[in-house]
């Protein structure tokens, strides 16, 4: 059974020694994984010891904002930012983290439009440095999974299948796409059939299940019911994770419509094992 996730972005604005406690309220939830947003690569020393405590499978999810870009036609900022993620890694590794998930090519705020030769070139470097990259994630025992972004945070990959043609170009078995139903909401031309598509690759190592409207799953428009059956019939075996976001975080709403924290994990995860309850029955396994 897919472990089912929760970023502590729901509760937090970042990775900071206030998430103390959200790893054990989120296993009292019944969550089965924690994803650890890496605004800081230091984890607190209280997170590592809960982690340990609760026995949840652990994610990284990268905090790429501006000048921190593997793409970029500054050498300085493309060393910069492989310095976060090996930091990252490391992090990962000492967690028995599975995977470092998000917009790995480009942080969020890089949105241009470039002549088709600089198109290339940016191109070019995201392959070479994710190429580096996926050789240190190696190193760590950890995947890299990538995560297209809607169009108000980048410009360099929007869809699944751009992801998948990045992650065929990098080459590497430890490279995979990150699926985030949010973000193909806003620019899969049928996010259904986006979906199929990148499972038929075989190559989703990540999904996030995110309403159009940043809520948790089994809300928003979303066809989730339709979204879950896909997962079981490619047999996805990785995390399912709920990135919902505190107030102040990275894409919270204006107009609260969600619920507080605690109330927004309790229906995901309700949800979440409902669904498949009905989907696998005893197989499911809750």
């Amino acid at each position: 059974m897919n472990k089912l996730g929760i970023n502590l972005w729901n509760w937090q604005t970042g990775l900071c020694e206030e998430c103390a406690g959200l790893v054990l309220k989120a296993a009292d939830m019944g969550f089965t994984a924690v994803e650890l947003p890496m605004t800081r690569t230091d984890v607190p020393e209280i997170i590592e010891r809960e982690i340990r405590l609760s026995g949840l499978c652990v994610s990284l999810c990268a905090a790429l904002g501006p000048g921190k870009d593997l793409s970029s036609f500054d050498p300085q900022i493309r060393n910069h930012t492989m310095d976060y993620v090996t930091e990252c890694l490391k992090a990962g590794e000492k967690l028995g983290a599975c995977v470092l998930c998000g917009p790995l090519y480009a942080g969020g705020g890089k949105r241009h439009r470039l002549s088709p030769g600089d198109q290339k070139r940016e191109w070019d470097l995201a392959v070479t440095g994710l190429r580096e990259a996926a050789r240190r994630a190696g190193e760590c025992g950890m995947e890299l999974s990538v995560e297209p972004l809607n169009r108000y945070r980048t410009s360099v990959v929007n869809t699944a299948a751009q992801a998948a043609e990045l992650v065929r170009d990098i080459g590497a078995d430890n490279v995979g796409i990150h699926f985030d139903t949010y973000h193909a909401c806003l620019e899969e031309r049928d996010l259904l059939e986006a979906l199929e598509e990148a499972l038929k690759s075989s190559r989703v190592n990540h999904f996030h299940a995110c309403a159009n409207n940043r809520g948790g799953p089994g809300q928003g428009l979303v066809p989730w019911k339709e979204v879950f059956r896909l997962l079981v019939k490619y047999g996805y075996k990785g995390h399912i994770t709920m990135e919902t976001f505190a107030p102040g975080g990275l894409d919270s709403s204006w107009v609260q419509v969600h619920g507080d924290a605690d109330e927004t994990a309790l229906m995901g995860i309700g949800y979440l094992k409902g669904i498949f309850r009905e989907l696998l029955g005893k197989e499911a396994g809750f």
